[in-house]
Order: C-alpha cells, then structure tokens, then sequence
C-alpha cells in the first residue's frame, strides 16, 4: 500500500512540473528569434538572457493592467475604439501585440512542418545514357563500314574508298576465306553473320582468338607496311573461316598502293604510318607486355638485315652473353677507331643509305650533314625502358648492340617470385635503331645498351624530323625496320587484337549483351552505369568487362565514354590462347583474377551506398573560372604547389602549349592528331595533367573541357552567383564535358571569412562536390591589373612560393589530396558520453601534424565531427562547444522537464534539440570547411542513409536518436522517418572509403560487446532470473539478458556485424580508447574521458605514422617517395602483376616462341641466312664467347680504309 501511495504522489508530483514547464517554456519562447544565428554564440547567449527578462516583464504588465482596469474596461470599450490609433502607442494594447509577436511564432515554429528548400539539381540525363548507334541503310553499309573500321588511320584526303572497289562475297557456314599462304593484301567486312579468326602454331590444333561480327573487319594495319614497301604479305598462321552463313565486303589494300605511287605528296602519308606506329606501341606491345607479361616473345631475335647475314654464334647461350671480342673483331674495330673522319662519315654513310633505302648521292645531300657518332662501352646505355631522352634514329657501324626488357615480374620478388631467365636480342651492323621511339615520339619500349665496345652513328630527333621534310618517304624505311624487329607472334596477334576510339557518350557495350571480350583502357575516361545509377568510373590502366568474360555471363552494365577514350579489346579466345601457349598468363590465374575482383565487389558491406563520384584513377583536371574576378593562374599555381608533394603534376595552359606546338595546334576546332596525341603522351608520362581554361569559349578551353575526366569550376564565395552558369551553356552547345564530372571551388578571402551561401551556388548547376578554401592574400596580387601577365605570376610563384613546402592543413593541400586520391578520412563512431574520447584523439591527431580531409560519423560522433568541420584547425573551440553539450546533457531539469507521454518517445526531443541549435545555429552541410556527412537509419524504407547537404543540427539529431527515448526526425526532402545511424553501421568507415578517401583512421567508442552469458537450458522462469538479478553483486552472480537487452541486441545486429567487417578492411585503421568502465550516460565525466583518449592517442599516434607509409609521407612534406612513381611502372596494370603474386608459375619462353619461329622462317632465308644456335652443353657455357664479323663487312670495312689512305696519300703527294 505505500509502494502505491508513493507511485502516486510521484505521478502529481511530475505532472504538476509539467505544467509547470509547459508555462515556463511559453514565457521562453518570447526569447526565441526567427532570425538565422550569427557565427558568433557568445553574443546570441547574452541577448537570449536580456530577452527571457524582457518576456517576464511583459506578462507581468499585462496582468497589472488586466486587474487595474478590469471594472472600467466594459465602459471605457466604445471610447478605447474610437481612440484605438492614439492608444496603440502606448498601454495595454501595444503590450498585448508584442507578447503575440513574440510566442506565436515560436509556438508556429514548433507545431507546424517547415518548409523544404529546393532540391539541388540532378545529373543531366546525358550523364548516364550513351548515345543511340546510327541506322545505317543495307545499301550503304559496305562503303560505311569499311570508312567506318579504316578512318582510325586517318588516311590522306585523295585516297578515298571507292564504291567500285568493293567486292561483295557470301560464304557459307565453315568455308574458308583465307588460310595460312594466302596474301594478306584485303579488308574483310562482315555484313550479315558472323566469322572466326584462327591461328595454327606449328604444334597442337588451330585456336580460334576472335569472333568477327557485324560491321567489324579483318585486317591488320601492319601489313599495310609490307604492301607499301614492296615487300611480300602473306598470312602465316592466319586463318579466316565463316562461322555462319556470312555476306561481306572485300577491299583490296593494293588500292591503297597505287594511290601512293601515283600521288607525288607522299608526306600525306606520314600522319597514317605514325598512327600505325602508334597503334603498335599502345595497343600491341603494351597490352602484351604491361598487361599480360610478355616480353621476350615480343622481339626478333634474327637479324633484319635483308642485305648482310647476321653474326654468327658459336657457343654461346644468348640468355648468358659475358662479353668479349674476337681478336679479328677486336682488330677491325680499332682500325675502325682510329681511321680518319672521312672514313668513318662513308662507312656509316653507307649502312644509312642501306637501311634507308637511299642512293649514296642522296645520302652525302641529306644524311651527311646531320650524322654524329657515339662510342659505346661494353654495357653502356643507349635507350633506357621508359625514358624519352635522347630520342634519335641510329645505325649500328661498329660492334654489336642488345635489347633487354625489364620483366613484367620484376617486381614480384617479395612474393617469392624471381624470373631467373633474363634474354636479349642482338643488333648487328648495318641495323637501324630508335625507330618505333621516333615515330611515336614516346618512352623507349625497352633498354638497348652495348655487348660489347660499339660505335653508333646518330641522327637526333630534330634533325630527323628535318630529313622527313625535305624527304617524306624515309618515314617508310623506318616504320619497316619497326616491324622487321616483331616477332612472328606478335604479327599473328594482331589479327586479334582490337583498337577501340571511342567519342564522348558512346557506349563501349551495353547492359545483356555478350561478354566476349576484355577491355584496357589506355587513355580517356569510362563510366559503368545501370538504370541511370553510376556503378563506377574507369581510367588508364584499368581492365573492364573481365568478371563477365570469365564467369561466361551477358553484360551486367552499361559503360560509355566520358571523353574521347582509346582502348584496347583482348577477345575470349586471344586470351585462352596465349595462356596456354605461355603458362606464366595461365588460364588459372586469371581465373583468380576473376575471382578476386568479384570477390572485392561483393565482399563491400551492402549497407555502404557506393560513390561513383570519388577521385578514382583521375588523370586530368579542368579549372574553368566562373567569372572573371578568378586568379585563375594564381589558383593554378597553388593547387600545383600542393598537389606536386606527393604527384608528378604538369600544368598546362593555352601559352605554354602556343610555344611548343603552335598557335594552329590550339586554335583549330577539329581534332588534330598531333594535339591529341601530345596530350595522351602528357597523360602517359604525368600522373596528374592541370588544363587551364581560358575566360571565354576558345577552342582551347573546349578542348580542356573535353580532355577532363573533371571539371573544377572556380568562383570566389563572397560574390553571387551569377543569373546563368555559363559552363552549362557551352556544355549544352558543345557536348564537349557534359558527361565530365563537375567540381565548385568557392574562394574565401581573409582569415576570419566563414562559408556561408554555399546552397544559392550548388543551386544553379549540377556539381558532383564542392569545396571550400582560404584564399591566400597572394593570390589577389594582380587583382587591380586589367591584363594578367602569366608570365610575371608564374616568376612570382616560382621564387617565392614553389620552393618551400606546403602546410600539409592549409586547404590547398587537402584540396590536392581529394583531387589526386591522397586524402585521409576520420570517422567517428557512437557510444553516448563514450564519445568525449573522440576530442581527446582529435587533438592528438592535430599535435602529431596528421591532417583531416574529410569527416563524418554516427550518433555522438556526427555531432563531434560537425563541430570539427566547422573550424578544423581550432581545436579549444572544439573543446569547449562539445563540453557545453555535455553539460547540457548533464542537466537533470533539461531531462526531466522533457519528458511526456511516451505514444513514440519518451522525451518530447525539444531540449534535445535547443542543445543541437545552441551549438550549430542554422548552418548548413554545405557551407561547412570539410566535407562531411553524418550515417541514419531510414525506417521508412529500412534503409541507411548518408547525408551530405541539408540543416546541420537536424540530421546531427536524427543520427543522435534513439528509439523509444526520441522521437524520429521527418526528413524534409522525402517526410521520412529518420532513427540512430547506429542500428545500421555504428562506425562508417566504409562509407569514408567509398568517398575517395586513402587512408581511413576510424575511431570506436562503442559499448564492449559482452558475450558470457548464463546457460539457462531450454525455458526460463522470469521470477527465478529476477530473484538471481538481485544477486549481481555477487561475483558468482549468473548473467542473463533482460527482455530490453534483447531488443537492443536485436536492433545492433547489423551495425556489429558491419563493426566486425571494418576491423579487418586494410583501409582501416582502427582505433578504440580504454574506455570501457564508462557507461552511455557518463556525460558529466567530459574531462576524464577526454584526457583517456588524448593519452591514447599520444600513445598509439606515433606507431601509427611509422607503419602507414601514406601518413608518413603527408607528415614529411614528401621526403619519402612512396607515391612518386616512375611513369613507367605507374602505368602498368594490376592484370599481370596479381596472377604473378598468386601463382608464381616459372615464365615459359623458348617452346611456343621457338613454334612461331620455325614456322615463319621464308624459304630462301632459310638459304641465306644463319640464325643463331644455342649451344646446350653446360660446360661450354661462358667460355666460348667469340664473334665472327661477316665475311662482306670486312671486306668492305678493308676496302674502304684502303681507299681513303690511298686517297690521302694521293692528295698529301699532290
């Protein structure tokens, strides 16, 4: 009976304090402003003090006035309405109206829904669908396919395909068109059906490596090569066979030919030999070599000399070379050395005319006044792999040269894989080199160095170039001595091998359709899509379409071209023959392959929303300016400076590129192939290219805009945002970029500026993110000049600003790092007063000078995260907004005078909610100084959610709150209902990794998982658990969870298991502070929770930089050179380099090489030529090293020594 006289005394006790509160909280609400919160608190506090008086103060004049005048009211009303304007002034009146003024609002404000601000834009529709592919008309479709698969050549504008020329054939199901011996001289298009392209090694059955459908054709531009040298082209290996019943279209390539005899302007055909040249070098070779770990089997170990026979070995192994000369060699060498000038000019005279195709007399007009020799030592470097320097064209006059490559597994040895069998190939006098390096104008494709004392005759790049003028049909020479140093393999190969242009937004293959090839993206940009939802983004260097290839399943997406892009497609059956003809690309590891890249996608939490928009593989960047205030240079300059700390970076605006290709390479509209493939090389050799826009709509800055795999788009943040964007209009006009994902840069002056407007920005366009900088003073040093001097800025930032490191906190360094895939993200995980040991570790964080680039987090930690991102680097105002919160939330009077009838929650939330405005104000996501997003739990749709823009303090409180304590936040945008983001992912550190971040430090201060509980058997009784609960202070006290325990475990599950996940991601870097004798409610324990997790972080911090070599290098101003890659290696691929750290299967060369090679062997070469033998016995091995030089080489070196001694005699006489 007490019990219940107690229950009830309590029951009016709570009821009359809330009544109690309900009247108070009206006399509070006069307090309340409708106006947005100034940055500055202290001051809103006062003014809420002084206003709350002010409240009181007016109630208790009205109620004095209420009972003064009660009697006299009724019959002073007539008067006090005919005098109503005079008394507004003063008296009741005006005392009643402005106590309305004050409580109304409040009251509307929190009774009524507020209403929603705009959506911000979407993505145009452009951005997810690839363009429609034409119709073409039956009648029209030879002369179009065959323009269609031809125009990659770009031939000459006289040599048009001629309806006439063209062969109209049908072939029935099995029949051959062409089998090995037959001349490679035509173009086959199919038409209808459907062929099947074999290759027959001299062992084992035919393999078919591609199937040809419609609109594509069988032709391979090397052979263009033979045919416009004279030479004979006949397939080898190479077999064409219909596969259905098939119509297609035939074109002789010897039309082709004629052309080139008849047309006297052979400089025409310049541009389409270096395209071929280039086809070879980014398609064949390295898609062979960086991709699937050829090397070897790339080259022609024979001599290409068709006029002199090779050196002969005897006794030697050429995988084992040790050096050394012949006396006889030696002997002709030095008198080679110490003959006169003269002789050495006619000697290499000779052999240049020779390789050239050229008369002497010709050769003394053109070569001679352009020769130089250098002297090579044994192992002396000519070209170096991946290395443009000294890019010239040589032939070998004295000694022997030899080509080593250095091994797609090079690098493999610390996964216990050594590639003992090194090679080399070898090149003989009268040879010319550096011609592939000289067409394409790109890095050395392998090492040529000297086997021993060697002199070279040179022509330098430039000169070459000047020889090509005055004689355009050397380029045909050169290219032919490219293709004579192919193996027989590679020739075979590239029937099978695809080149693949595609322009912005078309469709590289679409969702359902056969999966028969692989695809390599050698430059430009690629996006995967499925039902206008971005799945991923590719670049340079990336494999697409492998998973479906090998899993044997149709197209699961949609991939378009984001830019002009250039791939390189690798059919099903190219790849299953190539892995069994060389097990070291085996069919095995890549079955691995397959299996780990599916692996990587389906192991991501399905929780975690993926975000296409991230900073992934990004090559090249456009800074356009919104106006013309924007120090466009100047911001150039300093996201150089930042981003060249950990990234080989060029910059390039339309002056620089005027100076070294010219003004018409920049002004002409249309696609030249001298541009664009100036810019690709820029795109191979830099890991990051800066396009800088022009003011207006050039020609160059739509080229940039074209080249971008995204769009940043400068403004400065204390203008307005002008009425329309004009990126969006030329966009729309130009197509050029539409697809490119687009960046705001809001610019900030002065150090004490505060973001603010950010939405009327994002509003207007669509941008895929925004940030936020500090502008330095510098940057506006040029402000009052009317013309900007680029030169004069750049002076400036490359004496004053360039040579010193960059604050790795300023906000031009975390910009470089979003931009180049560098930055580091904090996540900050829930756990209630818990989370007071978040601020201690962020401060450490600060002291050990590690930066924070992007923030978000769950419960405690989005608010504690928010705090941060509104003043990164201060950190007492960190400190001391989250200890007023936690003091707050200490207050028993705030809890208690929040409560109410628990239909949803138990608390009313309005407390809750004041504490949020108190700390935040009104500001919103966007205008926050680092990104930022906060996770929730959407029970409307049962789903999590991210969010990344809106009301700051709302959607911090509708990821703080709890079921049953708090009632759900209705979203503005959808109405839904929003709950604790810590049902579905506690701590999000996966979400931060698909932001683009490198290096996620992630900190858990949730509750300790307790797992020892009381086996109880099969039932329970609740009375016998209740009886042992009151027991707990026992030690032997048995554990059993309560019904609420139950639930909250239940509504947990998710987020443990996601919590588990993030513990082993090797992104991750997990942090959890000794707090766990602190309880969720600890709120007023702010300081000795702080301090355990400084002194954690103090402890732990140091070791954390040691082994994270990305943390390490940020700190260090890059003084470790972890991420400055090489071109070279940076733009290999991960194909080969997986399956060789799985499988470390030995590299097998001779055997199918050896098969190519015999079966490609000419007759008569077999007449004429000696080709190298292996010698197998092992004891001869490095000891008999001994070159014979070639009966007609010594002869004619005698002969012309003699002759040029009896020459001088005869002059010295005269």
């Amino acid at each position: 009976m007490f019990w219940w006289i107690l229950l009830i005394l309590l029951l009016i006790l709570l009821t009359t304090l809330y009544f109690l509160f309900i009247y108070n909280s009206g006399i509070s609400r006069c307090s309340s402003s409708e106006e947005i919160f100034d940055e500055t608190q202290e001051n809103n506090s006062n003014n809420s003090t002084k206003n709350k008086r002010e409240g009181r103060n007016v109630f208790k004049s009205i109620y004095s006035n209420i009972m003064v005048k009660r009697s006299a009211s009724l019959t002073s009303l007539p008067l006090l309405l005919r005098r109503r304007h005079s008394t507004v002034g003063t008296g009741f009146p005006k005392q009643v109206i402005r106590a309305a003024k004050k409580i109304i609002p409040d009251f509307r404000q929190k009774f009524s829904v507020s209403s929603p601000r705009d959506a911000l834009p979407k993505p145009p529709s452009e951005f997810f669908e690839p363009l429609e592919n034409p119709q073409v008309p039956d009648r029209q479709k030879p002369l179009f396919y065959l323009k269609q698969n031809t125009k990659l050549l770009e031939f000459p504008s006289f040599c048009n395909i001629k309806e006439e020329d063209i062969q109209l054939m049908v072939f029935d199901t099995n029949e051959f068109i062409v089998k090995p011996g037959d001349a490679d001289d035509s173009i086959y298009v199919v038409l209808e059906g459907s062929l099947a392209v074999y290759i027959s090694p001299t062992q084992g059955k035919k393999s078919m490596v591609r199937r040809i459908g419609p609109s594509d054709c069988f032709f391979s531009p090397l052979s263009l090569l033979d045919i416009f040298m004279g030479k004979p082209s006949l397939l080898k290996t190479v077999s064409l066979k219909a596969t259905l019943k098939t119509r297609l279209a035939k074109y002789s390539l010897v039309n082709f030919y004629n052309v080139f005899i008849e047309n006297p302007d052979q400089s025409a055909w310049i541009r389409t030999i270096q395209i071929i040249a280039t086809r070879l070098r980014h398609i064949v070779l390295t898609t062979l070599h960086q991709h699937l770990g050829l090397s070897e089997e790339l080259v022609n170990k024979h001599s290409t000399s068709s006029t002199k026979k090779p050196l002969k070995q005897r006794g030697l192994s050429l995988r084992n070379y040790g050096g050394g000369l012949k006396p006889k060699l030696q002997r002709m060498s030095t008198e080679f050395e110490n003959s006169n000038e003269e002789i050495k000019i006619s000697i290499a005279l000779t052999y240049f005319c020779e390789a050239l195709n050229i008369s002497e007399s010709e050769g003394n007009i053109l070569i001679k006044p352009y020769l130089r020799f250098l002297k090579l030592e044994e192992n002396q470097t000519l070209y170096e792999e991946g290395s443009n320097d000294g890019a010239s064209i040589g032939v070998v006059v004295s000694g022997l040269l030899k080509i080593t490559q250095e091994s797609a597994y090079s690098d493999m040895s610390t996964f216990g894989y050594e590639d003992k069998d090194s090679w080399c190939a070898y090149v003989n006098t009268r040879e010319l080199v550096g011609g592939l390096q000289f067409l394409t104008d790109e890095p050395s494709f392998c090492t040529l160095r000297a086997a021993c004392p060697s002199i070279v005759a040179l022509i330098d790049k430039k000169d070459a170039d000047l020889l090509i003028e005055k004689k355009p049909s050397l380029v045909f020479p050169i290219a032919y001595s490219v293709l004579q140093r192919l193996s027989s393999f590679v020739r075979a190969i590239d029937f099978a091998l695809g080149w693949v242009l595609l322009d912005s937004g078309e469709a590289l293959y679409r969702k359902n359709d056969f999966s028969d090839s692989v695809f390599v993206a050698l430059s430009g940009r690629l996006r995967s899509v499925s039902e206008k939802i971005v799945i991923e983004e590719f670049g340079r260097g990336d494999v697409l379409g492998i998973v479906e290839v090998l899993q044997q399943n149709p197209r699961t997406t949609t991939v378009l071209a984001v830019r002009y892009s250039q791939l390189s497609k690798i059919p099903e059956g190219l790849l299953n023959f190539v892995k069994m003809q060389f097990p070291q690309v085996g069919f095995r590891l890549v079955r691995l392959l397959g299996r780990y890249y599916s692996g990587r996608v389906s192991s991501s939490s399905p929780l975690a929303i993926p975000d296409p928009m991230t900073q992934r593989n990004l090559h090249t960047i456009a800074i356009f300016p919104a106006t013309f205030d924007v120090p466009l240079v100047a911001f150039t300059c300093e996201l150089y400076h930042a981003l060249s700390v950990t990234t080989k970076i060029i910059r390039l605006s339309s002056k620089f590129v005027v100076e070294r290709l010219g003004v018409e390479a920049v002004m002409q509209r249309k696609a030249d192939f001298r541009l664009m493939h100036w810019l690709n090389s820029q795109e191979d050799t830099y890991q990051l290219v800066i396009y800088e826009c022009d003011y207006t709509a050039t020609n160059w800055t739509r080229r940039c805009l074209s080249q971008a795999d995204a769009i940043i788009v400068v403004a400065c943040g204390d203008q307005k945002p002008p009425e329309k964007h004009f990126i969006d209009e030329h966009l729309k006009m130009n197509q050029d970029g539409i697809r490119s994902r687009k960046e705001l840069v809001l610019l900030w002056r002065g150090a004490d500026a505060v973001p603010k407007g950010t939405y009327e920005w994002l509003k207007g366009s669509w941008f895929s993110a925004h940030h936020h900088i500090h502008a330095p003073d510098r940057m506006f040093s040029w402000e009052s000049k009317v013309e900007k001097n680029e030169n004069e800025i750049l002076n400036f930032y490359e004496h004053h600003v360039f040579p010193f490191t960059i604050d790795v906190h300023s906000d031009f360094a975390r910009l470089g790092r979003l931009l180049s895939s560098n930055a580091v993200g904090l996540v900050l995980g829930g756990g209630g007063a818990r989370g007071a040991a978040h601020v201690g570790l962020i401060k450490a964080l600060h002291e050990k000078g590690i930066p924070v680039d992007i923030v978000g987090g769950t419960s405690i930690g989005s608010l504690i995260s928010g705090i941060l991102a509104t003043n990164p680097n201060n950190m007492e105002n960190l400190e001391e907004k989250v200890s007023k919160w936690f003091l707050g939330m200490s207050s028993f009077w705030n809890l208690l005078l929040d409560i109410t009838w628990a239909f949803s929650a138990r608390l009313t939330g309005y407390n809750f909610n004041k504490l949020l405005k108190n700390v935040f104000g009104f500001k919103s996501i966007e205008d926050l100084w680092l990104p930022y997003f906060c996770v929730t739990t959407d029970i409307s749709n049962s789903e999590m959610r991210v969010h990344r823009n809106g009301q700051l303090w709302r959607y911090v409180r509708a990821s703080m709150t709890l079921a049953v304590y708090l009632p759900p936040i209705c979203d503005d945008e959808d109405g839904h209902y929003l709950l604790d983001g810590g049902y579905v992912n506690n701590l999000p550190a996966d979400v931060m990794r698909t932001m683009g971040a490198r290096t996620v430090i992630a900190i858990d201060v949730s509750s300790a998982d307790e797992k020892d509980f009381h086996n109880y058997g099969d039932y329970l009784n609740g009375f016998y658990a209740q009886f042992h609960s009151l027991l707990n202070w026992q030690k032997d006290a048995m554990r059993i969870l309560t019904a609420q325990e139950i639930q909250d475990r239940l509504s947990f599950v998710s987020s443990v298991r996601q919590l588990e996940l993030v513990k082993k991601a090797p992104y991750c870097t997990y942090l959890r502070p000794p707090i766990d004798r602190f309880k969720t409610l600890d709120f007023p324990k702010f300081n000795i929770i702080q301090n355990a997790g400084y002194q954690y972080g103090c402890e732990t911090l140091p070791e954390l930089i040691t082994k994270n070599n990305h943390l390490k290098t940020l700190i260090n101003h890059g003084k470790f050179s972890v991420m400055r890659y090489s071109p070279n290696t940076f733009r290999k691929g991960s194909f080969t380099d997986l399956a060789a750290q799985i499988s470390r299967i030995p590299s097998q060369h001779c055997k199918s090489l050896d098969d190519f090679s015999k079966y490609f062997e000419d007759e008569d070469n077999d007449e004429d030529e000696e080709y190298f033998e292996h010698e197998e016995d092992d004891s001869d091995k490095g000891l008999s090293n001994e070159f014979i030089l070639p009966d007609e080489d010594a002869i004619l070196i005698n002969a012309t020594i003699n002759a040029r001694i009896i020459t001088n005699n005869e002059e010295d006489f005269q």
